[in-house]
């Protein structure tokens, strides 16, 4: 019974260290264009296989974009591009990227 207790935990461990959500997650607003810029880093080695699966854009609170993926640009991360027209000085806007294997990593940016 010990042994598999033992087993199950290393198991456990072993997937931990594998599995991991982005490392950083940064945004930028062009008020004039009105264009959010998403850069998210999430080094992997194989970016078909573990990679950022969803981002999501929050405004105000409110969820107002999900976008899916089913790989990864390259095996160091991507930057997304969205059109938010209409966002006013004083805003928050969270995006929420979640990792395929486990994890999620956010970022919030108020609205100059």
């Amino acid at each position: 019974m010990k042994s598999i207790i033992i087993l199950a935990i290393l198991l456990i461990a072993a997937i931990s260290l594998a599995a991991h959500p982005a490392s950083s997650v940064k945004l930028s607003y062009d008020a004039k264009t009105q264009v959010l810029t998403v850069n998210y880093e999430h080094s992997v080695k194989n970016p078909v296989d573990h990679y950022i699966d969803s981002m999501v854009i929050k405004i105000a609170g409110k969820e107002r974009i999900t976008q899916l993926f089913s790989a990864q640009e390259s095996a160091t991360g991507g930057s997304l591009v969205y059109k938010l027209p209409g966002v006013k000085s004083g805003t928050v806007i969270e995006a929420v990227s979640s990792c395929n294997k486990m994890g999620k990593k956010s970022a919030k940016l108020t609205i100059q």
